[in-house]
């Protein structure tokens, strides 16, 4: 897809952005929200093994009603899992 090679670099940024704004003083609502569906749709795209994990976190993120502190949660809570993805590839001698 467009040269994109499926690594989950890209995404964390937005991801550490997202669990920064706990108060809503750095992102609305709205921008939350567009990054969510953002890498929500990537998501078939990314080499994540938590997908199914992921994509409720990040439903969650792009779903309307959710104050920026739940929001912030489930960013923190993806990132968790990319770094505990992170980590086993690093343990595996095959990778992924």
């Amino acid at each position: 897809m467009f040269g994109f090679d499926g690594s989950t670099k890209a995404i964390i940024s937005f991801l550490e952005q997202i669990r920064d704004n706990k108060e809503g003083d750095k992102l609305t609502h709205k921008e939350v929200r567009a990054f969510g569906r953002l890498i929500l749709n990537l998501l078939p795209n990314l080499r994540v093994l938590e997908d199914e994990k992921i994509q409720f976190m990040l439903a969650a993120i792009s779903s309307a009603g959710l104050p920026h502190y739940d929001r912030s949660f489930a960013a923190e809570q993806i990132l968790k899992l990319l770094e505990e993805q992170k980590q086993r590839n690093l343990n595996s001698p095959d990778g992924f």
